[in-house]
């Protein structure tokens, strides 16, 4: 099986790849769709030393084809998870942007009958939540990507109204009516609650604020140390692993912010490069090759285009 990847070695290319030889305990997945977000952003800005070439694609859905040692998989749809025990897709490990990906059973989000683009959201969207629970009193959320907005979101749903700090996405937090800001002095000084969706140089001084008593930090961050005086009495809270939700929360969550991700179909891998690197919020890709049907939405091909926005 021919294999077509997006792949990052210094510069954004398309690649054509050797077929996937499945690896032990491995199952193998055709790829339907793949979101290319703040990670990918991550990496191709250059913000952490990642080993080159790497594959781009932070969260995948796309079909079981190939499962021997855990059958139960084969014939499902699968969605990725972008974060376990630390480790984050696309910065840590391989993405999954490519015709055909091989991934660990414990790197599996969820499995679905089906799959739509909100679905690649849910992920991010499980995490926010668990952020938002681990946070009280006034809360900072450092960070505008797309977990720290849905934290912020899911704070305004248990009543309280969080600030975010955004060194991108300003526009797009305060479209959701966020209150949203770009500089640390435009912030108050009784925070209680630190929320570190993804590490900025304004990390260090809102750490050392007062009267924080509590700092959540996401594993997506990649936040794994900080300076704090020893006389302090605060509760740090590290989660490294995205938990999936239950009772339908993520996926009610994910769905407020997929208005304000790009959605494109396209007829290949090979087309996806053309509309990367990622903006805003990011990029969702539909894929499927001409005149093919897939659960994940109706018929493909022809050029690249929106559906919606």
């Amino acid at each position: 099986m021919r294999n077509k990847a997006v792949v990052y070695d210094g510069s954004l290319a398309y690649a054509e790849m050797p077929a996937v030889v499945l690896n032990r305990g491995m199952v193998l997945v055709k790829n339907s769709m793949a979101y290319v977000g703040f990670q990918d952003e991550e990496l191709l800005e250059g913000r952490e030393p990642v080993i080159l070439p790497r594959l781009l694609g932070s969260v995948c859905a796309g079909r079981v084809i190939e499962s021997p040692e855990h059958p139960y998989l084969t014939g499902k749809f699968v969605v990725t998870n972008p974060l376990v025990g630390g480790s984050r897709s696309v910065l840590d490990v391989d993405g999954c942007l490519s015709t055909y990906f091989q991934v660990d059973p414990k790197r599996v989000y969820g499995t679905y009958p089906a799959v739509e683009p909100v679905n690649l959201l849910e992920p991010y969207a499980s995490h926010a939540l668990e952020l938002a629970g681990e946070s009280e009193g006034n809360t900072l959320v450092l960070g505008c990507n797309v977990v720290g907005i849905m934290t912020a979101i899911a704070l305004r749903d248990k009543g309280l109204e969080p600030y975010l700090l955004c060194e991108k996405c300003l526009a797009q937090a305060k479209r959701l009516g966020l209150r949203a800001f770009r500089n640390v002095g435009d912030l108050p000084l009784d925070l209680e609650t630190l929320v570190v969706a993804e590490a900025a140089p304004a990390l260090w001084d809102l750490a050392d604020r007062s009267p924080l008593r509590r700092l959540v930090v996401s594993g997506f961050s990649g936040t794994r140390s900080l300076r704090l005086g020893l006389s302090r009495e605060l509760v740090v809270v590290y989660l490294d692993t995205v938990t999936p939700a239950t009772g339908g929360e993520a996926g009610r969550l994910a769905e407020r912010a997929l208005g304000l991700v790009k959605v494109f179909n396209v007829k290949s891998v090979e087309e996806a490069v053309g509309l990367l690197p990622p903006r805003g919020l990011g990029t969702i890709l539909r894929v499927s090759g001409p005149g093919e049907k897939s659960q994940a939405g109706g018929e493909q091909g022809g050029a690249a285009s929106p559906t919606r926005s």
